[in-house]
């Protein structure tokens, strides 16, 4: 990992998961009816959702611009694997298997982006504690 630079992977992973989540968070606002109806959620409860993920990736921005790097990647990371995990309950409510495995897949997509953003902790110099 000598090769990485933690300072330039963070930055992009943080940027890359804001733009993500501003697509995700307006198409599932946008499509909460049929979304809900698929993972057995009420619509109100999807939608806002899906606008709290668009102010989030706001809030990421901000943290990339405001923060130190390092701080900004352990916010992130710790919400994204606590997202991930609530994203896959959402698997078990759903009611076929390509939505399960659409859900899923999302818990995935989001999870990555914990990845990333520890393996830019960990390239960052400096003390390495959480």
């Amino acid at each position: 990992m000598r090769g990485i630079d933690g300072g330039a992977l963070g930055a992009w992973s943080l940027r890359l998961d804001a733009i993500y989540c501003v697509l995700l968070g307006a198409a599932v606002a946008l499509g909460a009816g049929p979304i809900a109806e698929a993972v057995g959620i009420p619509g109100v409860l999807v939608s806002t959702a899906g606008l709290m993920v668009v102010l989030w990736a706001g809030l990421v921005l901000w943290m990339l611009a405001k923060l130190r790097i390092r701080t900004a990647l352990r916010v992130v990371m710790r919400a994204n694997v606590l997202a991930a995990l609530l994203v896959a309950l959402c698997a078990v409510a759903a009611g076929t298997l390509l939505v399960v495995v659409a859900v899923l897949s999302v818990a995935v997509d989001v999870a990555a982006f914990a990845v990333s953003q520890a393996l830019a902790l960990r390239t960052l110099p400096g003390p390495q504690s959480a």
